[in-house]
């Protein structure tokens, strides 16, 4: 039954990609007056509340292309940027073949196209390193994904671990986040406990396998909108305390020990009193990289690496994203990804044209209760949770 309520999710958001990709764009102008205004190059919507839209361009995209224009951006990358790539390098290539173990790196695969083009420029450009690929399955992550993660390693011959929690772990941390979502929105909320348990879980493989990396596909625009620092590495003494999840906890206004048993908080990461000589560096080489859009399709092109169907982020992406997206819309107005997103195009990391159409699509939808409407039933339903218990209308 579950694997046919996964068929029955996909099939959905199938149709509501192929919905807002090629049919929305023809009938936008006919529901104009339903869906927010967006800024015309970075498509962020209005009712994001420090947005303002200046002859249909925002007040953001103004003071990035300032920076262009007058070559800041160029000459920031050329003095900090570029600094970054040859330290990051360095460090890479001091750690071939020299990890304290079998493993020089672990590296958190999620089987998206940043993740693979990472993946490949490593294998390209430092063939030493010694990595092992960890990827999760958390019963709502894409059945797409997970097979994808699976085709990449066997076509690389790369030893490759899918870590399934026991499901209580990630429906407790759905359930709770889901419900008191309230004005922060569900980036702040559901998505920094998800995704900052993710690389937590990595953190935990990696000292107990006694790996001296962890690297992840996170991005510049990425690490902006997370604040949690600007560089491509993390610091070490941030490691070795528990002050990533005290920032999670402050940020996203949840404390662990109100949602999770004594047993399943260890699993949110605390390096205090661990032995500093086995704690991982926690590394995100495209912060220090910053390829455009171009570049990773490019280098996934070039080693055949592109998946032949069912590449979209929509497919791809968590199930319970259609929830959060609902709550956003009802209660803030706007999906809460959505800063995330422009700064990436700002940035040349994404495409304007299918995120406009994703989230005005996905902001219509929730507000007449189709295409999305469908899917999140569904979700709830894995989850056991009623639409008055998200606050959401049926």
């Amino acid at each position: 039954m579950a694997k046919d309520i996964d068929q029955q999710i996909l099939n959905d958001l199938r149709q509501f990609d192929f919905v807002a990709q090629n049919i929305w764009p023809k009938l936008r102008g006919l529901f104009k007056h339903s869906i927010a205004a967006r800024c015309s190059q970075c498509v962020i919507s209005s009712r994001v509340p420090y947005v303002t839209l200046t002859d249909g361009v925002c007040n953001l995209c103004h003071e990035h292309n300032k920076l262009r224009a007058n070559d800041e951006e160029t000459l920031w990358q050329k003095k900090y940027v570029e600094h970054q790539r040859k330290e990051l390098d360095q460090l890479l290539k001091s750690h071939q073949g020299k990890g304290r173990d079998r493993y020089d790196a672990l590296v958190l695969f999620s089987g998206g196209k940043d993740s693979v083009y990472m993946l490949s420029r490593l294998r390209k450009e430092y063939p030493g390193l010694r990595v092992l690929l960890m990827t999760w399955d958390n019963g709502f992550y894409s059945k797409l994904s997970l097979d994808r993660c699976k085709e990449v390693a066997a076509k690389m011959d790369l030893d490759h671990i899918v870590y399934k929690p026991r499901s209580s772990v990630y429906k407790t941390l759905y359930c709770y986040t889901l419900k008191n979502v309230e004005m922060k929105g569900s980036y702040q909320t559901v998505d920094r406990l998800d995704g900052t348990l993710n690389q937590m879980l990595g953190f935990y493989f990696a000292y107990d396998m006694n790996i001296p990396l962890v690297l992840a596909g996170v991005d510049f625009a990425q690490e902006l909108i997370m604040q949690f620092h600007s560089y491509y590495v993390m610091p070490f003494e941030d490691m070795c305390s528990r002050t990533l999840t005290d920032r999670m906890e402050r940020r996203s206004g949840f404390k662990i020990a109100d949602i999770f048993t004594e047993e399943d908080q260890k699993l949110f990461w605390d390096g205090t009193g661990k032995d500093p000589d086995r704690v991982p560096q926690y590394v995100l080489p495209f912060v220090a990289w910053r390829p455009d859009k171009a570049a990773i399709l490019g280098e996934l092109e070039r080693e055949s690496l592109m998946p032949e169907r069912d590449s979209s982020p929509i497919l791809t992406n968590n199930q319970v994203l259609s929830i959060m997206t609902a709550i956003d819309i009802k209660t803030i107005g706007y999906c809460s990804f959505e800063p995330e997103f422009a700064e990436m195009i700002r940035f040349r990391e994404n495409d304007p044209v299918y995120w406009r159409n994703a989230f005005e699509m996905a902001e219509f939808g929730a507000r007449n209760k189709v295409f999305l409407q469908r899917t999140v039933t569904k979700v709830l339903g894995k989850l056991g949770l009623t639409f008055q218990e998200v606050g959401l209308e049926a």
